[in-house]
């Protein structure tokens, strides 16, 4: 009696399936310790939080208006809001401080509460040197597209928030090969409909600063083209790759904060 036919195991297939759970895990894992999101969150609420002490302590608002209260213009463009007359004089470096201030309450809750959802996914798949370049980078886009555009003051996060959403579609159409199937659909088809929506709530809504939206997208998304993401096996980058974004964002944030603080001494 002949032996039954066995079919020999397709390497290639096994190595794909090997490298998608590996990015799966990777994934997962990584969203579970997203400590520059969180640092970053801190970091926004304190500024938002300085302003508004400065504010109790001329006796403009009550203790709940610390957080609450809208920010005069004249503040935000003393802490250094994208003001384009000050732009216009040399002051480049209020492109990328005003990506850290928000006008109140709600505008830094809404902008804090995408950023620790989409902060903590692009923490896990790109690491925390490139999320911070990508949350720098896509902010310094947002803020450049409005000022570009005409807009005379704008402030906060969203830009940045735009290109962390943009990043992971980019991610998952790029190594769709990579991922497992249903990872890469997810972060395609269900990413997309946000960004579209966003997009046409901000073309509705005339105090949206749209441009910002947009710039920020359009950065996040050639950012990702090009970064390699650590998660997906033998796609780390050079080891001195991440050392090298976190000096150069380093001195774009210590420009901006020399910047800053020239306007408050």
């Amino acid at each position: 009696m002949a032996a039954p036919l066995t079919r020999e195991p397709d390497p290639q297939a096994h190595r794909k399936r090997l490298l998608a759970a590996a990015s799966e895990w990777g994934i997962f894992e990584g969203m579970r310790r997203p400590w520059l999101t969180v640092g970053l969150l801190v970091g926004l609420v304190a500024i938002h939080l300085s302003l508004g002490l400065r504010m109790w302590s001329n006796d403009r608002i009550g203790p709940i208006g610390v957080l609450l209260a809208r920010r005069p213009k004249a503040l935000l463009e003393r802490a250094g809001g994208q003001s384009a007359p000050e732009i216009d004089a040399g002051e480049l470096w209020r492109l990328i401080s005003c990506v850290f201030l928000h006008q109140d309450g709600l505008h830094i809750l809404l902008n804090g509460l995408a950023l620790f959802g989409l902060g903590r996914l692009c923490e896990s798949i790109y690491g925390r040197a490139r999320l911070l370049l990508l949350f720098v980078l896509s902010g310094l886009g947002g803020s450049s597209l409005s000022y570009l555009g005409g807009t005379e003051l704008s402030v906060g996060a969203s830009g940045a928030v735009f290109g962390l959403l943009a990043a992971p579609i980019v991610f998952g159409w790029r190594f769709r090969e990579e991922l497992p199937t249903e990872i890469g659909r997810a972060l395609r088809l269900r990413l997309i409909p946000w960004a579209v929506l966003n997009l046409l709530i901000g073309a509705l809504i005339p105090f949206i600063d749209n441009l910002a939206h947009l710039g920020g997208l359009l950065a996040g998304a050639a950012l990702a083209a090009v970064l390699s993401p650590p998660v997906v096996p033998g796609n780390e980058g050079h080891p001195w790759a991440g050392r090298l974004m976190v000096l150069g964002v380093g001195g774009l944030l210590a420009w901006a904060a020399v910047g800053v603080s020239g306007n408050w001494l």
